[in-house]
């Protein structure tokens, strides 16, 4: 039994796609940014979704948003992940708040903590946006 996931294709690199689907063996559709998940009963069946990366200001992508925030308010819950942009767009689905960075966090050799571990990884960030929760309930 595979996983099925729905990708939302904000700017998506095709290497994200490769690595859920080999090894992994999810069963992946990959949808536009602007899918609308409640006008189209037939992805009802999702395990979780995916969100992916992609350029530019969180605010303009509200059709996102709005699918999202759809499926948060859905039960039973099922699991929603993303990164870079797609992050922050869960952020804003949630209640969040987005906004530009002065001067982003930019470049190579960004050391990321993992907390559970305290192991430091080394990484390569490019982001001009940041998101807040000071817009939030209390209980996400």
């Amino acid at each position: 039994m595979s996983l099925y996931i729905i990708a939302f294709d904000c700017g998506m690199k095709y290497n994200i796609v490769r690595h859920l689907v080999h090894p992994l063996c999810v069963r992946l559709t990959v949808v536009p940014y602007h899918y609308d998940l409640a006008a189209n009963p037939e992805h009802v069946d999702y395990d979780g979704i995916f969100v992916s990366n992609g350029p530019g200001d969180p605010v303009l992508c509200a059709p996102t948003v709005a699918s999202l925030a759809w499926a948060i308010a859905q039960m039973p819950r099922k699991p929603i992940f993303g990164v870079c942009l797609g992050n922050q767009l869960l952020a804003l689905a949630a209640g969040g708040i987005a906004y530009k960075m002065p001067y982003g966090n930019r470049g190579h050799n960004q050391p990321c903590i993992d907390m559970a571990t305290t192991k430091c990884y080394m990484t390569a960030q490019n982001h001009g946006y940041t998101v807040t929760c000071d817009g939030a309930p209390a209980s996400m």
